[in-house]
């Protein structure tokens, strides 16, 4: 069993990357389309990498 779970579904999992989510503001007829990266960087598993927005965080 894994230790380290992934802090967007909570899911065990030993491949986790760090990320920093982005959030997705589609186009509409009366405001632009626009995102918003958040500053905190979180452990993803493969599946949320694969299905979600994100950006996947440097490490040094």
């Amino acid at each position: 069993m894994s230790e380290r779970a992934c802090e967007n579904c909570a899911r065990d999992d030993d491949d986790l990357v760090a990320v920093y989510r982005v959030y997705v503001t589609p186009e509409s007829w009366d405001t632009p389309g626009s995102t918003q990266r958040l500053d905190d960087v979180e452990l993803w598993c493969f599946s949320c990498r694969s299905q979600y927005p994100h950006e996947e965080a440097e490490t040094s």
